[in-house]
Order: C-alpha cells, then structure tokens, then sequence
C-alpha cells in the first residue's frame, strides 16, 4: 500500500509540474498574441489617419473641380448665347 501511495504522489506530482508548466507556455503564447494584436491595432490607427487624410484632400481636389465645372458651363452658356445673339444679328442683317 505504501509503494502504491508513492507512485500515486509521484504521478500527481508529475502532473502538477506539468501543468504548472503548460499553463507558463501558454500564458506566454497569449503575451505575444496580445503584443500582436496591439501592434496590429497601432498599424490600423495609423492607416485610418492616413486614409482620412487622403480623404480630406480628394474632398478638396473634387471642391475644386466642381468649381471649375460649374467656371466652363457658365462660359459655355455665355458663349451659347453670344453666339445665338451674332447668328440672330446676321440673320436681320441678310434680310
């Protein structure tokens, strides 16, 4: 009985140590995870900043283009109607 209390000490013993150091292991593993995952978390900060920036300034390039389409229609339709307005002067003048 006492040789089988031994063995069974032992084995517990064993088993302790080895859980004490799987849980070390994984505990480390989760560290570096968690390392990876604020890493991570840093890049992706950084790249909406520079998205939102790139955003910011196509916003500005496409206000600025939009002025400069609404610039050439209105020269366009002044041209339009000057050009209405000749045709109609010529027409009176040939009659």
């Amino acid at each position: 009985m006492n040789r089988l209390m031994v063995v069974s000490g032992l084995i517990a013993l064993l088993v302790g140590i080895a859980g004490f150091l799987g849980s070390g292991w994984r505990t480390g593993k989760l560290q570096g995870q968690l390392q990876d995952a604020r890493a991570n978390a840093v890049r992706f900060e950084q790249q909406v900043g520079q998205l939102s920036a790139e955003k910011e300034q196509m916003a500005a390039q496409l206000k600025a283009e939009r002025t400069r389409a609404e610039s050439t229609e209105m020269d366009l339709r002044r041209e339009k109607e000057m050009n209405a307005r000749l045709h109609l002067i010529v027409s009176e003048g040939r009659k």
